[in-house]
């Protein structure tokens, strides 16, 4: 059975971009203009999702404030599509579960709907592979502000991460760790695409250094080369005595 989302959105071409992104992923998108409507069909139909854009402040917050307090969305995640100026508390403050940047673009709602599936319990999408690790990191968020993380996903164009601390979405980070083979340092700029209710913070590579990228792209297609299983061999028929 497809996941349904509904979206709470006043711009036609925002509208227009999840509708494709979603339906990509076998996400159908159910569109509202106005808070009033959007409560509507969230008390009388079901959903997985509820995604609403912030720049109607007060509409996001009635939506996401009735989905709390619907008894048929109490499995309901609410997503929102925030600015990069928009604080943590305005952001998370409604039970939000998921916050995905703008500028959006197919890119960060894909990496964004990555992390929904993970927290649905769901697989996250095969067509939009990383790998699943365990690496520490260090993230430069201004000047003598150093923060651990634990790269948790990893592909050749970003990351998945978990950090205790926060960081800010504007502006690039400076992000740094050690490949599994502890001699190959990849440093880069990243840029933050979203973040989830439980820390996770997923970021965008950006002007990452030529030899940086060769050494991760070199790695990740290590690291996905499928392994072939031991076929037995099959025993050949012993040949005649008399030859």
């Amino acid at each position: 059975m497809p996941l349904r989302s509904l979206l709470l959105c006043k711009q036609p071409e925002t509208v227009q971009l999840v509708d494709r992104v979603f339906k990509e992923l076998s996400i159908e998108v159910e569109p509202c203009t106005n808070p009033q409507e959007a409560l509507g069909k969230l008390t009388n139909q079901r959903f997985e999702a509820v995604v609403v854009d912030d720049e109607d402040t007060a509409a996001a917050v009635l939506v996401l404030d009735g989905v709390k307090s619907l008894p048929s969305c109490k499995r309901c995640l609410g997503i929102v599509l925030a600015g990069p100026q928009t604080s943590l508390g305005v952001a998370f403050g409604s039970g939000t579960n998921l916050v995905i940047y703008k500028p959006i673009s197919a890119d960060r709602l894909r990496n964004g709907l990555r992390a929904l599936r993970v927290l649905m319990g769901r697989r996250p999408f095969r067509q939009f592979p990383r790998l699943q690790v365990k690496i520490p990191a260090r993230l430069n968020a201004g000047p003598n502000i150093e923060i651990t993380a634990l790269i948790v996903e990893l592909g050749e164009g970003g990351a998945a991460l978990r950090l205790r601390e926060s960081v800010p979405a504007i502006g690039a980070l400076g992000l740094e760790f050690v490949l599994s083979n502890k001699t190959n340092v990849i440093t880069t700029s990243a840029e933050v695409v979203w973040r989830d209710v439980r820390g996770g913070l997923g970021v965008r590579f950006l002007n990452m250094p030529s030899t940086c990228s060769k050494l991760l792209n070199e790695w990740v297609a290590a690291q996905t080369i499928p392994k072939h299983r031991n076929v037995p061999r099959r025993k050949l028929p012993s040949l005649p005595n008399s030859f």
